[in-house]
């Protein structure tokens, strides 16, 4: 009787187990991780408009004329990261010169760094 007991919680641990892929137990954000943001969400858009002016400055300094034209297309893709602060990363569709391009970038913001309280961490063209 006690083997039979321990064979059903054993079977019973295996079954839930396997269960969470399949009820999206597994597919939560691990803390600490990113998590899916929405693309329209207000800080979001702050976050992509402020990547692309800095991106702009960083690659005017690197130029003497002619400096390239970077514009924001879209935001295809957003996920944050709370660390101290909030870390945004973000699938950009850009113009370069006219020319679409895809980027990633990574934003850090901290409310408390008054006046500048983002600061781009990472650009990556794809």
């Amino acid at each position: 009787m006690k083997t039979k007991y321990i064979l059903i919680c054993a079977a019973a641990v295996l079954l839930f187990t396997a269960a969470c892929p399949i009820t999206g137990l597994a597919q939560q954000s691990r803390l600490g991780g990113y998590a899916t943001a929405s693309v329209t969400n207000k800080e979001v858009v702050a976050a992509a408009a402020f990547a692309i002016k800095a991106q702009q400055n960083a690659m005017q300094e690197k130029m003497d004329k002619d400096p390239p034209k970077l514009e924001l297309v879209t935001i295809m893709q957003a996920e944050q990261q709370v660390v101290a602060g909030m870390n945004y990363r973000l699938k950009l569709n850009v113009k370069l010169n006219g020319k679409e391009r895809t980027a990633e970038a990574i934003v850090w913001w901290q409310a408390w760094r008054k006046p500048d309280p983002y600061r781009l961490t990472s650009w990556t063209w794809k």
